[in-house]
């Protein structure tokens, strides 16, 4: 039977690993290991995985000094022994089936790389909204304009992938994955099956949230999210010019996405900047929104997002919130 190797970095946060190896050791592919890597400080998260010393599939490896989430899935990966890798962070969860159902597909695609999932947000103990897998086959240059193959702790990856394009850049304290997607996409085609098989949950401790997820998590550091933005533009700048469309998408995209920012810090002057830059490279409905609510201010955007989470509430079950393992 395949191996699975799954990936979980961790930084001193004991209350969600637990989660993190029960839904990985619950999946219905037997054949399984769990590669931690915890960055200090561990002894509380080391208290937690003792109680998986008997366990030979959990295998716990913990940093002598903070090396970051990049660094630290790279140590994962150089340990990991299994065929195919999964990505897990150690907030998420997944439902038993996933590797299974993620592995009937790459054994019917051998030109795949990567498959990835479906998945559903949780905030609050709600569920909140949803990921809808949609690009397959070859995704580059179109990954170049952002990152929507979420969750990541959807990712199944061949491990060959990893020899072909190496690892995770350790310059990027956070937007690794996309950087690690865009290399990938260049040599290998993904995809995906069609379920939501990953809860993701939003909370305060989440090292980063994607620009479209902005309007979901107002408390997102702006500074962090233009860093990994022009990070990736410095990077891969000749790229994106070969491609103008991609450009004027990713140029759209990141000035809405601040212009939401603005607005939850209430700098309305600046919000309506972003807002009306971005019409500029693309009118849309969220161009004009972000300029409106920028005349508005934050209480009107507060209000419009009651309102939503009350719709929300009232689309998604309870089934659909106990469907995947419930601990955090």
């Amino acid at each position: 039977m395949t191996l699975v190797s799954v990936i979980v970095p961790t930084y001193d946060r004991p209350a969600f690993i637990e989660g993190a190896v029960e839904t990985a050791l619950a999946q219905t592919h037997d054949e399984l290991e769990v590669v931690i890597v915890c960055d200090p400080p561990a002894v509380e998260t080391r208290d937690v995985l003792e109680r998986y010393d008997d366990d030979d599939r959990v295998r716990p490896i913990y940093n002598e000094e903070r090396l970051g989430i990049a660094a630290s899935r790279n140590r994962a990966i150089e340990h990991a022994r299994g065929e195919y890798l999964c990505i897990l962070d150690d907030d998420d969860r997944w439902d038993p089936d996933k590797v299974e159902k993620q592995l009937a597909v790459m054994d019917a695609n051998p030109d795949c790389g990567v498959v990835y999932t479906g998945g559903f947000v949780r905030q609050n103990g709600r569920i909140v909204g949803t990921y809808s897998p949609s690009m397959r086959g070859d995704i580059y240059p179109e990954i170049l304009a952002g990152f929507s193959l979420k969750p990541y702790s959807s990712h199944m990856i061949r491990a060959e992938c990893f020899e072909t394009v190496g690892g995770y850049d350790t310059d990027f304290e956070c937007g690794e994955d996309w950087d690690h997607t865009i290399r990938l996409a260049r040599e290998y085609e993904y995809e995906y099956v069609d379920e939501p098989l990953v809860v993701r949950q939003f909370h305060e401790q989440n090292v980063s949230q994607g620009f479209a997820e902005q309007v979901e998590q107002p408390h997102l550091d702006l500074d962090k999210a233009m860093d990994i933005s022009g990070q990736l533009w410095s990077k891969y700048r000749k790229e994106i010019e070969r491609y103008p469309e991609i450009e004027r998408r990713l140029r759209y995209s990141r000035h809405v996405s601040y212009g939401w920012t603005e607005i939850d810090r209430n700098n309305r002057q600046r919000a309506f900047k972003y807002g009306w830059k971005a019409t500029k490279f693309g009118p849309s409905v969220a161009s004009l929104a972000v300029c409106c609510f920028a005349l508005l201010g934050p209480a009107a955007l507060d209000f419009v997002r009651s309102v939503r989470d009350t719709v929300v509430d009232s689309q998604f079950d309870q089934s659909a919130e106990t469907k995947l393992d419930p601990r955090a």
